[in-house]
Parts: C-alpha cells; structure tokens; sequence
C-alpha cells in the first residue's frame, strides 16, 4: 500500500498517467490496506502492473485483480512471472510474451481513464 499511496502523490503533483510496476513475492502486510489504496489509486490516472516472482502465494494478488468491485475502473494487472515463462513454447520470445502478458491491459485502463476525464 505504501508505493500506491507514494504513486498517487506524485500523480496528483504531475498531473499526468503512470505506470506503477511492482514486483511481488506474495506477501501482503496488510489486505485492507492494500485493497484500500489500489481503490483510491483508481480515482487517478494510475495503472497498476504487479509481477509475480517465486513460489507466492499469489491467491490474494487474483482478487486484487478480479475482485475489487469499487473501483472506478480495473486499474490492476496481476502477472505471475514463473507461469508465463513456463507456458511460452519452445523457440518463440519468452520475454515478448511475458511483455504481452503484464502490458495487455494498459489500452484498456488507458482507454477508460480518458473516458473517465482523469
């Protein structure tokens, strides 16, 4: 929660959309906390990438993902770094794939954050 909220700061001091990309070994100190801050991250133009690494758990990084109904629009991308890795064939760019997978909803939450008029 606190890079969130240290996100937030700088976003309302610049003005303009961010990034923030975090990366994770599963444990969160505190879930109220955390889902509170990516809730009001929401209100801002601040797209949230948080990248697996190691063996988690990563069951609470997916609900943060799927299941925070009040925010103003999905500003959370959960990629779990080994499983994308693993799952890329053989000969093709695992390291493109992996950049499709944590980047694949910046359109999207883009897109909705102009909409949104932040």
């Amino acid at each position: 929660a606190p890079v969130i909220r240290k996100t937030i700061e700088i976003v309302k001091e610049e003005k303009s959309y961010h990034i923030l990309v975090i990366v994770a070994d599963g444990q969160v100190t505190s879930r109220q906390d955390t889902e509170a801050a990516i809730v009001e991250a929401s209100r801002y133009p601040i797209s949230i990438v948080v990248v697996g690494v190691g063996d988690g758990p990563w069951e609470l990084m997916e609900e943060f993902d799927d299941e925070l109904p009040e925010r103003a629009f999905d500003n959370f991308q959960f990629v779990e770094f080994n499983k994308v890795m693993n799952s890329v064939p053989h000969g093709k760019n695992a390291d493109a794939a992996f950049a499709c997978a944590a980047l694949m909803e910046i359109p999207e939450q883009y897109r909705l954050i102009k909409q949104l008029g932040y």
